[in-house]
């Protein structure tokens, strides 16, 4: 079967619409934020809550067990070949095993676990005295991102967007009254409200999610527990590895240099702004990558990676350059005169992001197309080259020798990843300046 370039392109202006509204509000919102906490928050305590948040990711990438990727994947190809029953047996397989995660990860801080990687590891007294709430953070995340991605399965982008984007405006609000109201806080504080804000998005977001469910009719039992975790083990893995490749910088910068932590974190949560229209394409491209490929459609799949990868790379270019000029200022007037240091930082973490949005959804190609252990290897080898390069250059080079390690980690991977797409799929998914010149006949099929 196949599909109509009028279809794809109401369906990927449809979806991007929404994407695109939700993440430019949660970016910016990230920015100011971290605007806030910085004067909210010392130095000591900003670095700590950068580790913390980088801590509670990290968790949550192992509860998840490789469940939400799937469940995503899964539903988008039920919904394609007319399987509703199917897709609700994902969904309910889904929430088995993410409350099973959950549990377990749980289970490990309470014990102490949690104690002992903030005392002897980051050798945080803050971090020590959260893990109660870093506990419930986790549990609460880990459902907002499942909710989340069965939505992006159905093509529901604008209910998959109003899951961060609930949290993001309303801890702008609660972090402003703290601003206004008092003027400073502390790193309780600041998790306590990050906790209630997600968690007002998670019950708005299961309200939609039932209400969505109710429609599809019986469940059917065309779908095994086996062949749900053939699929999640390896993404699950490859999502601990790309976690270990994007924050293994700050934990060792959080072992070995812990007063530049503050700085390279808010650094690097600036630097996300070039991603984002990656991401937000993304978001939208990945139900339909599963479908066109499910469909046998690679000619059209490839036309449609390329021009986004395209389109991403466009402002991603503006952004990388103010950046470079205006680095320095930029830092001073969000964060304050302290982070100016960072400057060298922002613009190598740009240079290899911006390598990232040139090679467009490759990442994303590999997993929705079934090839997600390859994905799995190669994040796990350009992991190990940014934990033990940065390791190697930390203690002489301190922030800027990590920020080099991990820009060239980064780049690796995005070449390794382009190179299997293509071997694997016979697509590319980069950027093309041939497309540049076409654009605009593009942009207006009729």
């Amino acid at each position: 079967m196949n599909v109509s370039q009028n279809f794809l392109k109401k369906k990927l202006l449809s979806g991007s619409a929404w994407a695109f509204t939700g993440r430019v509000i949660t970016a910016f919102s990230g920015v100011l934020i971290n605007a806030l906490l910085s004067r909210l928050l010392s130095p000591e305590a900003m670095g700590t809550y950068f580790l913390t948040l980088s801590l509670v990711t990290g968790l949550v990438g192992i509860s998840q067990l490789g469940i939400t990727s799937t469940a995503m994947r899964l539903i988008a190809e039920s919904m394609s070949t007319n399987r509703p029953g199917r897709a609700l047996k994902t969904i309910q397989l889904s929430f088995k095993y993410s409350v099973l995660g959950t549990f377990i990860v749980a289970a490990i801080l309470v014990i102490g676990i949690g104690e002992w990687l903030a005392e002897q590891v980051f050798n945080s007294v803050l971090m020590m005295n959260i893990v109660g709430l870093m506990t419930i953070w986790i549990i609460i995340l880990t459902f907002q991102s499942l909710i989340a991605e069965i939505f992006r399965g159905f093509h529901d982008i604008r209910s998959a967007t109003m899951c961060g984007l609930i949290t993001s405006v309303l801890s702008v609000l609660f972090f402003a009254g703290l601003w206004i109201g008092l003027g400073h806080s502390n790193i309780k504080h600041v998790v306590t409200f990050s906790i209630f804000a997600s968690a007002i998005s998670v019950s708005i977001a299961s309200w939609l999610m039932w209400n969505k469910l109710q429609t599809l009719g019986k469940m059917t039992d065309d779908l095994t527990d086996q062949e749900l975790l053939i699929i999640a083990w390896p993404l699950w893995i490859t999502n601990l590895t790309l976690f270990a490749l994007g924050q293994a910088d700050l934990w060792i910068l959080g072992i070995f240099s812990p007063q530049e932590v503050a700085i390279y974190g808010a650094v690097s949560r600036l630097v996300a702004l070039v991603t984002m229209p990656l991401i937000i394409i993304n978001t939208v491209l990945s139900p339909l990558i599963s479908e066109l490929y499910a469909q046998n459609n690679k000619y059209q799949l490839e036309q449609v990676l390329r021009t986004t990868a395209t389109i991403t790379s466009i402002p991603a270019i503006i952004v990388l350059t103010i950046f470079i000029l205006f680095g320095d200022p930029i830092l001073k007037i969000i964060y304050g005169n302290y982070y100016r240091e960072g400057a060298i930082v922002l613009t190598l973490l740009s240079l290899a992001q911006l390598v990232n949005v040139w090679a467009g959804s490759c990442g994303q190609t590999l997993i929705m197309t079934g090839h997600q252990m390859t994905m799995m290897l190669i994040t796990i080898i350009c992991s190990s080259v940014a934990i033990i390069s940065s390791i190697g250059l930390v203690q002489k080079y301190g922030v800027i020798g990590v920020a080099t390690a991990s820009s060239l980690a980064l780049i690796l991977q995005n070449s390794l990843m382009l190179l299997m797409v293509r071997l694997k799929t016979t697509m590319w998914t980069h950027f093309s300046i041939k497309i540049v010149f076409n654009l605009n006949k593009i942009l207006n099929l009729r």
